[in-house]
């Protein structure tokens, strides 16, 4: 006879008493990280704070169990000034919009919702409409059933509340503490979607102020044409008769007619050299950056050679201490240097002994400060304020030529490189311009 086998269980083991439990703490901790990264995720397309909260009071019902939620978030007057209710929170509610969202703004100060938020903690409600700090609510309001009220809290300070109500069954700690931890992603979110809309409105003003810039932009090339062709043209005539006048009737004028045509002729020129540093003005906005490296120690040295050759017959001593390279526009650096060179040159005169120092200051990390001082007749600093300006002028141009746009040029040139540029000096005492450019990383100051 064959035999047999039978398959015997084995015997049942007992669980240990309150593993079932554990269980349900395992899965409320797995819901409430789901609900979390919904939060996140689900608000990613959102255009706007509404639909965030909104999203984010949905996600709280259903984690929950709750019929109906809101979030109201509150003024420096202690009232609501910003109230979302969900969906299935409007669709209960039987009273007109405009009077909920009134009777909604003014909740934190009464009801139970006043003595939740003054005490600064969650609180839950399970029988509402016995609480001694109950409010009599419309006909038209829905039933609350239970309630549950979580602050919102941002930089150690309560911005607000979320409020659940019409739970089946009641309300635990449990339900508290996951509502708090999801009020935090809550918070995190609103605010991220703010940062966004911030950062919009700061793109669409730069945007705008992009447009403005290119008319402005138009408008000064418009303007560089016609002073280069409409206001040369009647100048040129100027110059050409007087011209003609000095060759044709100079013996027959007297001293006088003489010098009239002088300070025409003078005056003339004048005009033409301001037209020509207006247009260079104008350029240097326009002009396209070509940045590469710039050998400033023979940059220097090329200006001074420049300016000496006007200068015959002075004695200057020019102090130049080694100057680290930098990245920028060599021809823009150039011509900035070139100006506060001249302008130390040009101040100096008055003295025997012309002295010049230009040098660099490196210990910054993200700068470089460049300077050139004189001990030339100085300015009074009063008139710090005007020393850069469009032709703004501290001395008459009897004492020192000039139109007053070189230091103007100098600015908008530094400014142009991310760097800034001031002075210092007094009347009689000399000056010291300062300048700063951004340190480039990987550019080897000193090769």
């Amino acid at each position: 006879m064959a035999r047999t086998t039978k398959k015997v269980d084995p015997p049942m083991v007992k669980k240990p008493a309150g593993e079932s439990v554990a269980g349900q703490g395992e899965d409320r901790q797995i819901a409430l990280l789901k609900a979390m990264i919904r939060v996140f995720r689900e608000t990613i397309p959102c255009t706007t704070e509404e639909e965030v909260a909104r999203a984010c009071l949905k996600i709280a019902e259903e984690l929950t169990g709750s019929s109906y939620g809101f979030i109201g978030e509150m003024s420096q007057e202690g009232l609501f000034d910003t109230t979302m209710i969900s969906e299935a929170g409007w669709g209960a509610c039987g009273v007109p919009k405009g009077e909920a969202e009134i009777l909604l703004r003014s909740m934190p100060d009464r009801g139970f919702i006043r003595a939740g938020l003054k005490e600064g903690r969650s609180w839950i409600i399970n029988a509402p409409d016995s609480h001694p700090e109950r409010v009599e609510r419309p006909e038209e309001h829905p039933t609350i059933g239970s309630f549950m009220g979580i602050p919102m809290r941002f930089m150690g300070g309560i911005t607000g509340m979320i409020g659940l109500a019409k739970r089946e069954g009641s309300y635990d700690l449990s339900d508290q503490e996951e509502m708090e931890a999801l009020s935090n992603a809550f918070v995190e979110t609103l605010n991220r979607r703010r940062a966004e809309r911030k950062v919009e409105e700061l793109n669409e003003e730069l945007q705008r102020n992009l447009h403005k810039e290119e008319a402005a932009n138009r408008e000064l090339e418009a303007f560089s044409y016609s002073v280069s062709h409409d206001l040369r043209a009647p100048l040129r005539h100027i110059t050409g008769f007087v011209e003609l006048l000095n060759k044709r009737d100079l013996p027959a004028l007297d001293e006088k007619s003489r010098h009239y045509l002088q300070v025409i002729s003078d005056a003339a020129s004048r005009m033409g050299t301001l037209i020509d540093d207006l247009l260079a003005f104008s350029r240097i906005s326009r002009t396209e950056m070509m940045k590469s490296e710039v050998d400033f120690d023979l940059l220097v040295r090329d200006c001074i050679d420049e300016l000496m050759e006007g200068e015959k017959g002075r004695e200057v001593t020019w102090d130049i201490a080694p100057l680290p390279r930098i990245e920028g526009d060599p021809a823009l650096i150039r011509l900035a240097m070139l100006n506060l060179l001249a302008n130390a040159l040009k101040f100096t005169r008055p003295r025997p002994l012309a002295r010049i120092e230009v040098g660099a200051i490196t210990d910054h990390p993200d700068e470089i400060l460049y300077y050139v001082r004189d001990n030339g007749v100085g300015f009074d600093v009063k008139y710090m304020d005007k020393l850069f300006g469009l032709f703004q002028r501290l001395h008459s141009s009897e004492e020192f030529e000039g139109t007053g746009i070189g230091l103007a040029n100098v600015k908008r040139i530094i400014e142009r490189h991310g760097g800034r540029i001031w002075a210092e000096g007094a009347a009689g005492e000399g000056a010291v311009f300062r300048f700063s450019l951004p340190k480039e990383r990987g550019v080897d100051l000193w090769r």
